[in-house]
């Protein structure tokens, strides 16, 4: 047999090989991977929302004892809005749970969905968490500066080196954010994706 007769004859017989999967199995494995999924944001927004909150009284306390000026407190709004934003968003985007015995392509609908809400929140990270936290703190460093001016190209320099590790610690909370969408998220909806396809190709059309 030349490779030619060779080559032809291993597509055909790969165009008749189909492998066969068990339904039941792999709606249990995707159930079992939304459920992680689904656990591992709600364990996030709980971690994010905690801390915000428990920030207010501690930023409160540490700006009342040090008697820093008033531009300390401008973190506190900041951190009420994220805990709220969180909070908001959680019970806006809050998803019914598919009937029991439902279609695999529901469950995957739905997990798709999810995943595509997470693109969304990470890549507008910017907006919601990122500056209302930079915006207050860079204001209070700057009131600190112009409060002690008079120390000449020392404040200058102080002030210089605290805005640059700020600008650094902002861009790196930003730049995992986007990291996460880039490995984590996107292929997991490509995941998805394919297998909605799938499942959409291999369902029967309704008998007229």
């Amino acid at each position: 047999m030349n490779p030619d007769d060779f080559k032809q004859t291993w597509q055909t017989q790969s165009s008749q090989t189909h492998l066969t999967i068990d339904a039941d199995l792999l709606l249990k494995e995707v159930k079992r991977n939304h459920r992680h999924f689904t656990a591992m944001i709600f364990w996030r927004d709980v971690r994010e929302v905690g801390v915000a909150f428990l920030l207010v009284p501690v930023w409160i306390y540490l700006g009342t004892r040090s008697s820093l000026p008033w531009t300390w407190y401008l973190a506190v709004p900041a951190l009420v809005w994220i805990a709220g934003f969180m909070l908001v968003d959680r019970m806006y985007h809050k998803r019914q749970a598919p009937e029991v015995g439902g279609p695999l392509s529901q469950y995957v609908e739905m997990a798709l969905v999810q995943v595509d809400h997470q693109i969304w929140l990470l890549r507008n990270v910017f907006w919601w968490y990122v500056l209302p936290l930079a915006v207050p703190i860079l204001a209070f460093f700057g009131h600190v500066a112009w409060n002690d001016r008079l120390g000449g190209w020392w404040t200058a320099l102080g002030l210089t080196a605290v805005v640059s590790i700020a600008t650094i610690v902002f861009a790196f909370v930003y730049w995992l954010n986007q990291n996460a969408v880039r490995s984590e998220l996107r292929p997991r909806r490509q995941e998805l994706e394919t297998l909605l396809t799938s499942v959409q190709d291999e369902t029967p059309a309704a008998s007229p």
